[in-house]
């Protein structure tokens, strides 16, 4: 049940953000008593993006963890090679199953450009440059892609209590490859472009789920209702409620 709090309006939302974000994953947590498997398609390197490997180091947390880009995919290897809780596979996820090409930026073209992600991939070609690009810049990888309901049955998955897709643009397809509430997860992020259809799409699946959705940190966020335990004391220390604690200006 979500009950109102009050007329309450912070003046900067976004500033909440990454620590909404660190309030959820440690619900999740608390909720499944460090008991929490995780399931993520298009996880890049694993050393950006989510804070998962204190999770998996610290936590006692596990997972499955996908990437489809070779060059990404070999330093994920490097980073859980002395894991006995993470596993990881080198392919791609969609609706289909089919060999595919993957884009992505030469090395050298990808240090050139400072200011974007390191290792970025996608099967649509524009996300990765502009339409007018050589082609001398840009790799084409054929890669196999498999339905995840395929993989997960294979390997024998069937509870995540997260769930995490992002897949540049392909993201509904990823969720279109399984039965979303039969892994029953208490927590679902994935990143969809706000107003696109790929968002509708995945909002469609997040409902077939009963899951509540939400923006936190550029992610749609899915929660399974009732689920999360509330960090309490971590909501109240963040909004600075501790006894002596400094009071800051909000404008700042």
């Amino acid at each position: 049940m979500i009950r109102d709090l009050g007329p309450f309006t912070p003046r900067r939302a976004h500033k909440l953000d990454t620590p909404i974000l660190a309030m959820l994953l440690n619900g999740v947590h608390d909720g499944h008593k460090g008991r929490v498997f995780v399931l993520q398609v298009g996880c890049g390197t694993g050393e950006t993006g989510l804070p998962f490997l204190q999770r998996f180091s610290d936590d006692g947390w596990s997972g499955l963890l996908i990437e489809p880009h070779p060059a990404s995919f070999a330093r994920l290897e490097e980073v859980h090679a002395t894991s006995d809780r993470v596993a990881v596979l080198n392919l791609g996820i969609s609706d289909i199953s089919a060999n595919l090409p993957l884009y992505s930026l030469t090395p050298e073209s990808e240090a050139r450009t400072r200011r974007g992600p390191r290792g970025r991939a996608s099967l649509i070609r524009d996300r990765i440059a502009p339409p007018d690009t050589p082609d001398d810049v840009v790799v084409a990888t054929e890669v196999p892609f498999l339905r995840l309901d395929t993989v997960l049955r294979e390997i024998g998955i069937d509870r995540a209590q997260l769930v995490v897709i992002n897949a540049s643009g392909h993201e509904a397809q990823v969720l279109q490859s399984f039965q979303l509430a039969s892994l029953d997860p208490s927590l679902v992020l994935v990143d969809a472009t706000p107003g696109t259809s790929s968002e509708d799409a995945c909002l469609d699946q997040f409902a077939a789920a009963s899951l509540l959705p939400f923006r936190v940190a550029g992610w749609l966020v899915g929660l399974s209702p009732d689920r999360l335990t509330v960090p309490l004391e971590e909501l109240l220390t963040f909004f600075q409620k501790g006894i002596g604690a400094a009071v800051q200006d909000d404008e700042e």
